[in-house]
Order: structure tokens, then sequence, then C-alpha cells
């Protein structure tokens, strides 16, 4: 993607992020607020179980229902900047490889690198007093992320290489049963002129 096309898609996708988590919190703090106006108020005429018999199950349930879907929506677009700043955090790793095992094998060694530098780093961190904990929560965390990007990387390295794969298969397809097809076709034609 150039540079010109990812700035467009964020002043794109920013500002729908913004708008569906702030109308998703909203909608979440009337789930919550909204049930008090209204508690103990039964529907009258609809015979459903409780705790479904009350207006404010029912508020609760549908505010609750309208965020979420209000999230997802935003975590569509949040997704792009996932995988943006995975892209910049692996390039500026060294990871730029284009073949796919090549890549897949970097990420791995990055990851046993992260797991091996956070296991050795805990008891050191540990034994400093009063902050130790602190730090080790830290190191963790950060171990984490890098974990999380490097896997994300690599299940995205396999997405690619499945649909290149599986789009070549279906072209395969499409072009024997072309080919089958013209070749009827031919037939039928042959056939017409013989019998004429």
């Amino acid at each position: 993607m150039s540079r010109g096309s990812v700035r467009n898609e964020v002043r794109r996708r920013l500002p729908r992020i913004v708008i569906n988590i702030t109308v998703a919190f909203l909608f979440w703090i009337i789930s919550q607020i909204g049930p008090i106006f209204v508690k103990g108020l039964v529907i009258p005429g609809i015979n459903m179980p409780p705790p479904f018999d009350t207006v404010s199950s029912i508020l609760g349930l549908t505010a609750t229902l309208i965020a979420m879907v209000f999230f997802v929506r935003a975590i569509s677009d949040i997704l792009f900047f996932v995988d943006l700043s995975a892209e910049i955090i692996v390039r500026s790793l060294g990871i730029k490889e284009r073949r796919p095992l090549k890549r897949i094998a970097r990420d791995l060694t990055y990851i046993i690198l992260t797991l091996l530098l956070a296991t050795a780093a805990s008891p050191i961190l540990s034994s400093i007093p009063q902050i130790g904990g602190y730090l080790m929560a830290i190191v963790s965390l950060v171990a984490l992320g890098f974990f999380l990007i490097l896997i994300y990387d690599i299940g995205k390295v396999i997405h690619e290489v499945l649909h290149e794969k599986t789009r070549r298969i279906a072209d395969w397809i499409s072009g024997l049963l072309e080919d089958r097809e013209n070749w009827n076709a031919d037939r039928n034609l042959r056939e017409k002129g013989r019998g004429e």
C-alpha cells in the first residue's frame, strides 16, 4: 500500500472509529443507567420468563445489543490500524522478506528470542526491591505485545498464501470448465456440419 493510500485510509477510518466507539459507549451507558428509571415496571400482556418480563431488562438488553453493533463496526476499522502497526513493527525488526516460509521462520525466531529474554529477565527484575514486581509486569506486557504482533504477522502471511493458492486452484478449475465447454461446443458444431 502506498503512502498516499495509507494516509487516505487513515483519514477515512479514524473518524469512523471515534464515532462508532462513542455511540457504542453512549448506548452502553444507556444500558446501565436507563433501566434504573423503569425498574420493576412489568410489561402487561407479555408472558415472558423473568428477567425478560420487565421494561428495564428489555431496555438494557436492547441498548447493549445496539452498543455491540457499533463496537463491531469500530473493530472492522481498528483491524486496519492493527495491520498497519504490525507491518511497521515487523519491518522495524528487519522482517521484509516476501517469501512466506522465510518470513514465518523469522517471526518464529523473534518469538523464541522474546520468550527467552522475558524468562531470563524475570528473576533479575523480581529481585529488585519495591519496583521489581512492576518491572516484571512491564516486561511481561511488552513480551506479550511482541508475541501477539508476530503471531498476527504469521497468520497474515498464511492467509495471503492460502488466498493465493485457492485463487490459482479456482482459476485452474474454471479454465478446465471453459476448455470443456469449448470442446463440447466445437463437437456440436462438427456434428451439425456432418448432419448437413
